[in-house]
């Protein structure tokens, strides 16, 4: 018996794979589907799958498990939400709503999320059941089942070899080696500016708070490239999470020259009129207060090597008129721009530098939620037509790191491609 609330659900990778495969079963070859670069130009940060993949995958729940063997689809109604990317993890749910028992229809209720939890569609289903079927106890009815998921990222096994040469080496790493310690740095520019300056020749830390993971597996990649690195939680918020910190970074390499704070909660945009202090507290405490002890934890280090920069990741928010709702970010990266312009004039005389960069609207994984109209204006906007990457603005962090960049001190550099 199909009772009302009766859940099924399953869980699908859009991989490279199907979207190819669907591309030439369908003949349908819109390049952001299957180009990256192409689709980059838009806003997105991969390609962007064929929606009706979602619907195929809806089809074979329907005939295979649920309602299963007998099922007609007859109707379907389908409202996507956002855009499923090339890489990401769907749950589809359905939901029983209804069921005749009389005409054997059953009404499902559609529900498809991203690996954020984010609805990315929404619709309705009508099922001719051609046999009478029932759910009993051997069904697969309110089970959550896996299928096609990528497998948990394996940390290098060779990890532990690597740590025993790394400590052969750790005495000349910390008297030869600059180090640089980069917040949020588990993906999007601070990912990219990690792996730009191992390639520089510098030891990276690579910080997280939420996606060990990920920073693991950055961390490892590095490593593996011949560079060192290691991976270190950090709630940069927490005067105690960047105190020991703080002792890791010094106990592996006995120094830190570099500190490129990018760390950043998600940005909601909020209007003015109705936002309260708390909207703007975990901004402040992110980008202000994060830097402020940042600074008090690695400045002696470089004072005493005489060579330093701080460089803060700004927003080219700060240059014009900001767009609607975006005042609490928006003021907290102006208080650290404030920070950051007295802090180069109280400390220049020591040999180090503090900088801003402020990269216009990017690609990356926390612009994913923002419109994608709002990336096509941003793009076309730009005098090179496209939207900032976040290897545009890794590369200039890694110019002013450079013993190069040692006389510029106290800007804020724009990274827009044009005039601000």
């Amino acid at each position: 018996m199909f009772e009302v609330g009766c859940k099924y659900k399953e869980k699908f990778t859009i991989t490279s794979d199907v979207v190819d495969n669907f591309a030439q079963f369908s003949s349908d070859y819109n390049p952001i589907h299957i180009d990256t670069i192409f689709a980059k130009k838009y806003g997105y940060s991969r390609a962007v799958s064929h929606g009706v993949i979602q619907l195929a995958y809806l089809s074979k729940m329907i005939g295979m498990n649920f309602p299963g063997s007998g099922a007609m689809w007859m109707k379907q109604t389908a409202n996507w939400l956002l855009p499923v990317l090339v890489g990401d993890s769907i749950e589809i749910i359905l939901i029983v709503k209804n069921y005749s028992y009389s005409a054997n229809i059953l009404i499902l209720a559609v529900e498809i999320f991203n690996q954020h939890d984010r609805r990315v569609m929404s619709g309705e289903s009508q099922v001719k059941i051609t046999q009478k079927l029932s759910i009993d106890n051997n069904t697969t009815a309110n089970k959550s089942v896996d299928i096609g998921l990528v497998p948990d990222a394996k940390i290098n096994n060779n990890t532990k070899d690597k740590d025993k040469d790394k400590d052969k080496d750790k005495d000349k790493d910390k008297s030869d080696k600059r180090v640089v310690l980069v917040t949020g740095a588990s993906r999007g520019i601070g990912e990219a500016t990690a792996l730009r300056m191992a390639c520089d020749g510098y030891s990276v830390v690579i910080n997280y708070r939420n996606d060990k993971e990920s920073a693991s597996i950055i961390a490892n990649k590095i490593i593996e490239l011949g560079g060192n690195a290691i991976a270190v939680y950090a709630d940069i918020t927490s005067r105690s999470d960047i105190k020991n910190m703080s002792e890791v970074i010094f106990d592996n390499f006995g120094r830190c020259d570099c500190i490129i704070h990018g760390a950043s909660p998600p940005i909601h945009p909020i209007k003015t009129e109705k936002m309260v202090y708390d909207d703007m507290d975990l901004y402040l405490k992110t980008y202000l207060k994060g830097s402020i002890m940042l600074v008090e934890y690695f400045l002696p280090s470089m004072i005493q090597c005489g060579f330093g920069r701080f460089i803060f990741l700004g927003s080219s928010y700060l240059f014009g008129s900001p767009p609607p709702g975006m005042s609490a970010y928006v003021a907290a990266k102006e208080a650290l721009w404030g920070y950051t312009k007295s802090l180069s004039t109280d400390i220049a005389h020591y040999g180090i530098t503090t900088n801003m960069v402020s990269p216009s609207l990017t690609i990356t994984e926390l612009t994913d939620n923002v419109p994608a109209r709002v990336k096509e204006v941003e793009a076309i906007k730009s005098p090179m037509r496209r939207l900032v990457t976040v290897n545009d603005t890794a590369s200039q962090i890694s110019y002013l790191c450079s013993d190069d960049a040692s006389y510029i001190n106290g800007v804020n550099i724009p990274i827009t491609g044009g005039p601000v």
